[in-house]
């Protein structure tokens, strides 16, 4: 009687731990706060006062989403350029150059680079709202 006792709760144990082995610790994956492994290579999430993304690498040709619709909206002013300078000089898509392109809270804007090469993007409303496209 004493084996049958003690055999049950061991197995019990066993079979919570093997289950438990199986699954997802809840918030296992999000560490940082801000999940974003589901948003596109082409995607930059926009909160009220920076890019989410501040980096992104995509191919000659391609479209990137300026998407500021997840964010909790603000007014930014989007140009060629880093801390909060648009660069009169610098090349890139003409929609980019300056004054750029204004994105209202809740909005989103496309911009296609055709030219592979290394882009600096900044909003000018927001203090250190930089973004690095690496297109290839």
């Amino acid at each position: 009687m004493k084996k049958s006792v003690l055999v049950i709760p061991v197995v019990l144990l066993m079979v919570g731990l093997a289950l438990f082995g199986c699954g997802k610790v809840p918030g296992g994956n999000n560490t940082s706060g801000n999940n974003t492994s589901s948003v596109p290579n082409t995607t930059v999430q926009m909160n009220p006062t920076n890019f989410v993304q501040t980096t992104r690498t995509i191919q000659a040709g391609q479209t990137l989403l300026f998407d500021d619709s997840v964010g909790g909206g603000g007014l930014h002013i989007i140009c060629l350029g880093t801390d909060q300078q648009c660069d009169t000089s610098a090349d890139g898509p003409s929609d980019l150059k300056s004054p750029g392109f204004t994105i209202n809270p809740g909005g989103t804007k496309s911009v296609t680079f055709p030219t592979a090469g290394t882009y600096k993007i900044t909003c000018t409303v927001h203090p250190s709202m930089n973004l690095t496209v690496t297109v290839q």
